[in-house]
């Protein structure tokens, strides 16, 4: 192998090792970017709740009707009860960490 050839081939390789995993923008997109907040609780099946580094309190219901997923805005009264519940079943570090992400 001559050099050129061993040169276009690290460069390449090199780049190849650059463009491997997902774009920046999409790493550090919050899943939840709206959120609604006329959503009453008995149309919910289910509840997620997501807590990541980079994003702040997120909510993702699957709705009962039509099974579709939304986001729900975390200052929701209902929402906030539903928390405070979910809060006190956990030990208070856990507490402290949930509640440091939206305050």
């Amino acid at each position: 192998m001559d050099i050129r050839t061993l040169a276009l081939l690290s460069i390449l390789l090199g780049t190849l090792c650059l463009t491997e995993g997902k774009p920046v923008s999409l790493v550090y997109r919050c899943p939840c970017r709206y959120f609604e907040s006329n959503v009453p609780k008995s149309n919910i099946k289910h509840l997620k709740i997501l807590s990541t580094s980079n994003c702040s309190l997120q909510i993702v219901a699957r709705l009962k009707h039509n099974g579709k997923q939304i986001c729900l805005d975390p200052k929701t009264k209902w929402i906030q009860e539903y928390l405070e519940k979910a809060l006190n079943k956990y030990p208070e570090e856990c507490r402290r960490r949930l509640k440091s992400k939206h305050p």
